[in-house]
């Protein structure tokens, strides 16, 4: 009876200890996510039927278009017209901001002018795959940004099926703020992956940013400005 019970406070240690790993540390919490998702999607294969959409397994795939442009601002500031309705949004898109100007890296500034602000985020409401998408514009003389459009999708971050909690959306707002710093994608652990919602800002994207605002920006060898639109979508798988 003693080994019994002390095999039951055994596991009960091991799963306190994973519990609290999984809530307080990012990539711990991203790895069990992805192993989820990766499992859901060899389930569907093998089935084949289409993978639940759990909480746990649930994770975004991000693609660029095929005209995906690179550019950055001229500083490292812009301004920001933050305008959601729906308030689970609008508190994702604040505290994205908040932490992307805590690595003091690059900062935004809210503005209540949607007509001067650089950057507008709002939302979208579409089936078509994509949680967030991210539209910039940038002048193909200098090779920087003039305006940015940042949209977060309700018909899949507030649709309870995809399993969105309010850290991958924020994650996710942290995202597509990344592309509407200048950021690509990577393959590393960064808040840029292509799993947009797995992980929040890392070093990596800091170093990123200062990286990319201490070099000069691309431009092309045109004589006069032309204002080139570049899309990326955060899909929703």
């Amino acid at each position: 009876m003693r080994r019994f019970f002390s095999t039951i406070m055994l596991y009960a240690v091991i799963l306190i200890g994973f519990s609290w790993v999984y809530h307080n540390n990012d990539n711990a919490r991203a790895a069990v996510n992805r192993i989820a998702y990766n499992f859901q999607q060899l389930k569907s294969r093998v089935t084949g039927q289409k993978a639940t959409t759990t909480a746990s397994a649930k994770t975004q795939q991000t693609s660029s278009d095929s005209d995906s442009v690179s550019g950055r601002w001229k500083k490292t500031t812009a301004t920001v017209y933050v305008s959601y309705e729906n308030q689970t949004l609008q508190q994702a898109a604040l505290d994205a901001i908040a932490k992307w100007n805590a690595t003091g890296s690059f900062k935004f500034t809210q503005t209540s002018s949607r007509k001067n602000a650089d950057i507008v985020m709002t939302t979208m409401s579409k089936d078509n795959d994509a949680a967030g998408m991210t539209q910039m514009s940038v002048d193909s003389l200098t090779g920087y940004f003039v305006h940015g459009m940042v949209y977060l999708n309700t018909a899949y971050l507030l649709d309870p099926s995809y399993g969105y909690t309010m850290e991958r959306i924020v994650n996710t707002a942290e995202h597509e703020l990344g592309h509407a710093i200048g950021l690509q994608h990577t393959n590393d652990i960064s808040v840029m992956q292509p799993a947009g919602s797995l992980y929040t800002i890392q070093q990596r994207d800091i170093d990123a940013v200062n990286e990319l605002y201490s070099s000069q920006a691309s431009s092309s060898s045109a004589t006069s400005s032309s204002i080139k639109t570049s899309t990326q979508n955060v899909a929703a798988n």
